[in-house]
């Protein structure tokens, strides 16, 4: 096989591979992880959020020392939801969610995606960008944020939120 040959044959991959990227991944301006069409519904005081329901656990991860303050990165578990957020020692009311994951029913009331519903429920949420995406595999987001979806037998079986926090 000659140089250019090999060489053609290489650009081949690296551009399908690029293809590939950007057919698994559809750019949705609004989305965000809070509020808007396809955001999260949540207290705005960070002190309410172990209330939520039955917390099971909470993990920090990182505490960060700044200028007179901390910022404390950490997750709080309850049943059917991980809900990872960073909290302010200077605003304790004060909140930036990380990530999210749903994987019951019990917390559909926090989000527009519902765990349980047919995937085509979803993706009439998400259109036109969803529209060739049947089993929702796709990763939706805009500069910041991202939502993925877990899927069995046509039904939303998992939502999973990621956060651009910094």
């Amino acid at each position: 096989m000659s140089r250019r040959a090999v060489c053609a044959a290489a650009l081949g991959v690296a551009l399908s591979g690029s293809v590939t990227a950007t057919e698994d991944y559809a750019f949705v301006a609004s989305l965000r992880c809070v509020g808007g069409t396809y955001g999260l519904s949540l207290p705005d005081d960070a002190r309410q959020l172990p209330a939520l329901g039955a917390l099971l656990r909470e993990e920090t991860s990182e505490v960060e020392q700044w200028d007179g303050y901390t910022a404390t990165r950490k997750t709080l578990f309850f049943d059917g939801l991980a809900l990872g957020v960073v909290v302010f020692s200077h605003e304790p009311s004060h909140v930036m969610v990380t990530h999210a994951e749903f994987s019951t029913p019990a917390w559909n009331h926090l989000m527009p995606f519902k765990i349980g519903q047919p995937t085509a429920s979803a993706r009439a949420l998400l259109e036109p960008r969803a529209e060739n995406d049947a089993d929702l595999r796709r990763t939706y987001g805009s500069e910041g944020d991202s939502v993925t979806f877990q899927s069995a037998q046509g039904v939303v079986v998992r939502v999973s939120y990621s956060c651009y926090s910094g």
